[in-house]
């Protein structure tokens, strides 16, 4: 028994620092990948703008299409806001799912030092059916956690498309009066 013990003693910090390192080496990855998908939709939104501003400019040259080209650049315009909603939404759910996933870790190592440090066969029983029941209360929070940052996210992203078309409706029917 004793040399168990010696040997978990050794075991737990290796086992910190490797899980340490890990969770290190996930989170730059993670950033990375949010940093170049942030870069390629910020390319793709001035290359969009470039586009529908020279395509408008083209339009105002033809005489009585000036109302007509406006309306493409205020489409492309709400999309753009539309789309900077998301992308921080994206960027805040990836900060909510480490912090999920270092919880998840945390309580799986403390459960392993537990279990390492357990008298007799029933406390770890116990122990491993602690771990299970709290596992479980967090799936269940965490998922609803997740799943109100995306509703958020999706109605804050749709509001500018929707303002949008209000104002398209708007502007048709004072037309039309």
């Amino acid at each position: 028994m004793a040399t168990a013990k010696k040997t978990a003693q050794k075991t737990v910090p290796q086992m910190d620092d490797a899980i340490d390192a890990g969770m290190t080496a996930a989170e730059t990855a993670v950033k990375s990948n949010t940093d170049a998908a942030v870069k390629g939709y910020e390319t793709m939104v001035n290359m969009g703008r470039e586009a529908v501003t020279k395509a408008c400019k083209a339009s105002n040259e033809v005489k009585g299409f000036e109302a007509v080209a406006d309306m493409p650049k205020a489409n492309f315009e709400a999309m753009v806001e539309a789309g900077n909603v998301f992308m921080k939404g994206f960027e805040s759910f990836n900060g909510q799912m480490f912090a999920i996933a270092r919880k998840q870790i945390a309580q799986g190592v403390e459960t392993q030092k537990a279990l390492l440090g357990a008298k007799s066969f029933q406390e770890a029983v116990e122990i491993q059916q602690g771990f299970v029941k709290n596992s479980m209360d967090s799936v269940v929070s965490d998922g609803a956690e997740i799943s109100s940052t995306w509703m958020k996210v999706a109605t804050e992203a749709g509001q500018p498309i929707g303002r949008r078309v209000s104002d398209v409706v708007t502007e048709a029917a004072s037309k039309a009066a």
